[in-house]
């Protein structure tokens, strides 16, 4: 079948640190790889990488990315299939209002919705756009099955994975399909159907680059079950991780044929297994990939870092990592089943900064269980992430994504009434310092909330460099280098760039047309 396949433009704030991120898509490379091993002829239009040089309003916030008739225009006109990737439920009104006018241009042509928005609203996707389809779930076996189906004009009803309107227009919600058990089976992403040069151009990925950057993902799955994560929804608590030497053989080939030093590691929980980590730091050394870094930008675990690890991890060229111990707090760490044992955190994160490994941290505030000394025990963990070293913290207000277990308690309890657009586009401010929040906690308003996340980043920056006054030093020093030697670093020069950008499309537009 004829199929493309489009990445949407997404929702941008200077005070956002999340929008500013440039990632070439990897989801929606997977999926494309895996539809054309099935014989299909696969397009893609990357809307947001192939217009990072232009901004445009969409209700009250401003999009990064194509206009929606200029992905129109580039999707070829016997397209049989069009399917898009939505990860966010912020951006899912973007998405809706989109198929809506791929439907009027494309009246014949199937509409698929893939990724966590779908899989976590797949009934909200369906009654509010015309979609034909939604994939759930892992989707790169779904969506070959589906488009099988499609072809060969097959019922749906025993097709795991999807959700569908019957013939009578009411939404059927199919059971899950399983989770990939041999995921080195899965293609490769068909990067060369996306623009990698402008990303690396533009140089905004999640972690700190260190020269020319890819996304890869080593594992699927999380072992952990977080009330507020769209994880057990989406890829259940299956941990799935690639042999070694098949891992390192995908960043070889990037490595040879494309240049690439660097490697963003996408994954939800790359450390989990001892053995494994080392085996894969084993295999980098031994192949000779010396020059080379990896980050871990989302996140991992502590549990199994420790001084060897660390060593290991700092030999095959890890950079940095982040720990997403979310609150300070023992009793909010219980109430949200975040496994973490604060101390033995700490000690995780000393070892690797003695190997030589930058390491950040996440937390939230205004958990619907928060109060007020949670909150201080939250900020008091801040101050020591500060004095132990800890490069960077990110402090994000609660934000509820549909079908989480957090989620669904705020439906029952009446604290959450629907998911109209307000609701959906006030996650995008969950780590915006320019807006207010919206608080799902009775105790504190959207202004408390706002003002929490405010004072824990100065709260951190002041300890942190006035602990080390030299750091202030670095940090000039590492803004006007080529390589961003921390996240921090490298969060205010992606801010200065987009400031930059926008401002040269708002005063120069020629000159912004030209660039993009």
């Amino acid at each position: 079948m004829k199929v493309c396949l489009i990445e949407p433009p997404k929702f941008v704030s200077l005070t956002n640190l999340v929008s500013t991120i440039a990632m070439p898509p990897i989801g929606i490379a997977y999926i494309a790889a895996a539809c054309r091993k099935a014989g299909h002829d696969v397009h893609l239009v990357d809307a947001h990488g192939e217009g990072l040089n232009h901004y445009f309003p969409f209700k009250n916030m401003r999009l990064r990315g194509l206009s929606f008739s200029e992905i129109i225009a580039r999707i070829p006109k016997d397209s049989e299939v069009i399917g898009l990737g939505l990860m966010f439920s912020a951006a899912w009104p973007v998405a809706r209002d989109l198929i809506k006018e791929l439907r009027e241009q494309f009246p014949k042509a199937k509409l698929i919705l893939g990724g966590e928005h779908g899989t976590g609203a797949p009934t909200l996707s369906l009654e509010q756009s015309p979609l034909d389809y939604v994939v759930m779930g892992e989707g790169e076996e779904v969506v070959v099955n589906l488009l099988s189906a499609i072809s060969k004009n097959e019922g749906l009803e025993n097709l795991p994975g999807i959700a569908y309107r019957n013939l009578k227009n009411e939404v059927v919600i199919n059971k899950r399909h399983n989770r990939i058990a041999n995921i080195d089976e899965i293609p490769w992403p068909a990067w060369d159907l996306i623009d990698l040069e402008t990303y690396i151009r533009v140089n905004q990925p999640h972690g700190a680059a260190q020269g020319r950057f890819i996304p890869m993902l080593a594992t699927r799955g999380c072992p952990f079950q977080c009330t507020f994560c769209t994880s057990p929804e989406m890829w259940t608590t299956d941990w799935i991780a690639r042999e070694p030497k098949l891992l390192v053989d995908e960043m070889k080939t990037y490595y040879d044929k494309m240049g690439v030093r660097d490697f963003q590691f996408e994954d939800l929980t790359f450390i989990v297994k001892r053995d494994w980590i080392i085996a894969f730091c084993k295999e980098v050394i031994e192949r000779g990939l010396t020059d080379v870094s990896f980050q871990l930008p989302s996140g991992t675990r502590s549990e199994v870092v420790d001084d060897e690890v660390a060593m290991w991890l700092k030999k095959a060229g890890c950079h940095e990592f982040a720990f997403a111990p979310e609150s300070g707090d023992p009793r909010i760490l219980k109430a949200i089943k975040k496994r973490v044992k604060l101390d033995k955190m700490y000690d995780a994160a000393r070892s690797a900064m003695k190997a030589g490994i930058n390491v950040g941290c996440f937390f939230i505030l205004g958990f619907p269980e928060d109060d007020w000394l949670s909150v201080l025990r939250t900020y008091k963990a801040v101050i020591k992430c500060a004095w132990i070293g800890f490069t960077n913290v990110n402090l994000n207000a609660y934000s509820p994504q549909p079908n989480t277990e957090s989620f669904n308690a705020l439906v029952t309890d009446g604290v959450i009434t629907d998911q109209s657009d307000e609701y959906l586009m006030s996650l995008f401010t969950f780590q915006d310092f320019g807006m207010i929040k919206t608080s799902y906690n009775k105790k504190f308003s959207g202004f408390q909330v706002s003002l929490f996340v405010l004072l824990g980043v100065m709260l951190f920056y002041t300890c942190y460099f006035g602990f080390r006054p030299k750091r202030i030093l670095q940090l000039f020093v590492d803004i006007f280098s080529p390589k961003a030697t921390n996240k921090s670093t490298k969060m205010v020069k992606s801010f200065l760039g987009d400031l930059g950008r926008i401002l040269g499309q708002r005063f120069l537009p020629t000159r912004a047309k030209v660039i993009q």
